[in-house]
């Protein structure tokens, strides 16, 4: 099993342009070739905090993942990042574990980003070639080009 630390991540993302891939898994996701069941959640009240536990696969696939994501809401005060996390790789075939991915959050960030605009470039009202902007647009109006 592999142990990839954020440094390594970064550079394996270097000219890497995650738009088109995670667009493309977007448009699997809605085809019905991925299953991601629902995510799970520890809720944290001394100190402040909250994981969220998601997993998923591609069919067709040669792996799964499992990713925690942390939030722990008082850590700057002590000089520790806000969130951070990890995913682990499995082999879909045999369940044995591949890799750990200790990207600090770096992937998930990276996602949500690429997610809000790919969302706001494929969402959009219909009959318009216009984006929906989410904070304003009426509920069921929509329509993807995905």
């Amino acid at each position: 099993m592999r142990l990839v630390g954020l440094d390594e991540t970064r550079k394996a993302l270097r000219g890497v342009d995650p738009v088109p891939l995670i667009e493309a898994g977007f448009a699997a996701y809605s085809r019905g070739e991925v299953v991601v069941p629902p995510v799970g959640e520890l809720l944290f009240e001394d100190p402040p905090g909250d994981v969220h536990i998601k997993y998923g696969y591609i069919k067709g696939d040669e792996f799964y993942v499992v990713k925690l994501a942390s939030g722990f809401y008082d850590n700057p005060k002590l000089g520790l990042p806000s969130s951070n996390g990890m995913m682990l790789l499995f082999d879909l075939r045999t369940g044995e574990p591949r890799a750990i991915l200790h990207d600090e959050c770096l992937l998930t960030n990276i996602r949500t980003a690429v997610a809000g605009a790919a969302r706001r470039s494929t969402w959009r009202r219909r009959g318009s070639s216009e984006p929906v902007s989410w904070a304003r647009a009426p509920r069921g109006d929509f329509s993807s080009s995905i």
